[in-house]
């Protein structure tokens, strides 16, 4: 009876941050396919209407540092909860916008408490979940970060052809509720820390950077890496990343433990989440313009496409959970870096002529990795962290995670406009006549093909370290083993 009574209070808590992850995750992707929609309701140009997505992506990223601190003060159910009534609030304000710039003041206060949403239900995982289970829990959790992305497109392109771009920012009513109302039922109390005191300077200088270095990655491309204002972003996020690091060494009580790297298994996953981040945000930003641009797809057919990838992706999760205590974890998460190296690698061989069925077979090998890997990494780095410490290392997984995402897209989106621009030069100077009308879209591809070598090459870095972080936590559960029997 207790063991069931244990097994139905697992899966209370795992639904009660699944739908919070879920909708807070989900809205990014919704909203990207939306954008030339609310271009003409709201009368705006591209320039303004791309800070929807660029506004919520830096408020995410700027305010993961604080989370550990109001985790500690308030509690992260309470957090959580707060955060997800805000979520909500925001949501209606959004699709209640009367111009584009309410739209995009709503969309920085809706990314402030997504940010916090993310980093505050993993630590809930690991603080309120039974440490056999675990495993299970953040693969369940990280089904909904991964899940709610892949199928975001899709949903956004038929919520948005049939009811309007407002009902995607409406979709998240209900399950915001429903989030609530679980959450409150069946979330346990943790304790707090009421004692702490919040670290202003660090606070200051750990905004500052995350948000220009952001701006610098997002905006890089579009002012240029060296202009005068591309400089100064880079110079102010590195130095207020110095300073902060500095600040947190330091500091008594600080904004976010850093001495959580201490911890070498920690901060060898950290360096692989953020190399698995590059590899995923390739194909995420990559795949959906080739489709568009050099096949012609429309945004519906393109989020349809990547349904079959993403509900492998739920079971090749699920199974890496499982099997997470039966086999040695470097298997499953050896095994997803491969596949996602390669499928990689396949999607630098696309042209004007590539097959859907090419595409979405590929697609399924990415996701699939991606299943296979993203949890086992997580659960590998965040078990070497006491309890005390989950909510300030799970902060500092979804800042840098925000952070590189943003760097992710920035050097793909150089990378391809640079390489398309070389292509066309190239291919120009051999041409003529009506040769030179289909001379930019064969640019595009190869441009393309070579963006994807690039992150293909960056994805091959994560396997030394995959290797030394096995062995590395094969060691530590041998210590474990040795001081239980003792």
């Amino acid at each position: 009876m207790n063991a069931k009574q244990d097994g139905s209070r697992f899966w209370l808590i795992i639904l009660a941050i699944f739908f919070g992850n879920f909708s807070s995750i989900l809205n990014s992707g919704t909203v990207t396919v939306a954008l030339p929609f609310m271009m003409k309701d709201l009368h705006s140009d591209l320039n303004d209407t791309q800070w929807v997505t660029t506004g919520f992506m830096l408020a995410m990223g700027s305010i993961a540092p604080i989370v550990g601190y109001l985790g500690d003060k308030i509690s992260y159910k309470r957090l959580y909860m707060f955060s997800l009534v805000g979520f909500l609030i925001c949501s209606i304000l959004c699709g209640c916008s009367w111009n584009i710039s309410s739209l995009i003041v709503f969309r920085i206060m809706q990314g402030l408490f997504c940010g916090a949403i993310l980093p505050a239900t993993l630590t809930i995982v690991y603080q309120a979940v039974p440490a056999e289970k675990q495993a299970l829990g953040v693969s369940l959790w990280s089904v909904a970060s991964m899940f709610a992305p892949a199928i975001g497109p899709t949903l956004g392109g038929l919520l948005t052809e049939y009811y309007g771009w407002k009902a995607i920012f409406f979709m998240n009513i209900p399950l915001a509720l429903l989030a609530i109302a679980l959450a409150s039922r069946y979330l346990p109390m943790q304790q707090v820390n009421k004692g702490s005191s919040l670290d202003l300077a660090g606070l200051l200088t750990a905004v500052t950077g995350s948000t220009s270095l952001m701006m610098y990655f997002t905006q890089g491309n579009k002012i240029g890496w060296f202009s005068g204002w591309g400089i100064l972003w880079m110079t102010l996020g590195v130095v207020s990343i110095a300073l902060f690091i500095w600040r947190e060494l330091t500091a008594k009580t600080p904004l976010l433990n850093l001495r959580v790297f201490r911890h070498t298994t920690f901060a060898f996953g950290i360096v692989v989440n953020c190399i698995l981040t590059i590899g995923l945000y390739a194909g995420a930003f990559l795949l959906p313009i080739y489709m568009e641009n050099a096949l012609g797809s429309s945004s519906l057919t393109v989020g349809l496409m990547m349904l079959p990838g993403a509900m492998l992706m739920i079971g090749a999760s699920l199974l890496s959970g499982r099997l997470h205590g039966k086999i040695r974890p470097e298997y499953p998460l050896l095994g997803g870096a491969f596949l996602l190296i390669i499928a990689t690698w396949a999607f630098s061989r696309l042209s004007l002529t590539t097959s859907y069925a090419f595409i979405i077979g590929w697609m399924i090998c990415r996701y699939v990795g991606l299943g296979f890997s993203s949890p086992n990494i997580m659960t590998l780095s965040m078990s070497a962290i006491p309890k005390e410490s989950t909510g300030h290392a799970s902060a500092i997984t979804n800042w840098l995670r925000q952070v590189i995402a943003s760097f992710a897209i920035g050097i793909f989106s150089s990378v391809y406009s640079v390489r398309t621009q070389t292509h066309y030069a190239d291919l120009n100077a051999s041409a003529s006549g009506t040769v030179k009308t289909s001379l930019q879209a064969t640019a595009s591809v190869l441009a393309m093909n070579d963006t994807f070598i690039v992150a293909c090459v960056v994805t091959v870095v994560a396997i030394p370290f995959i290797v030394v972080l096995s062995s590395r936590s094969r060691i530590s559960g041998k210590k474990a083993a040795a001081t239980v029997s003792k």
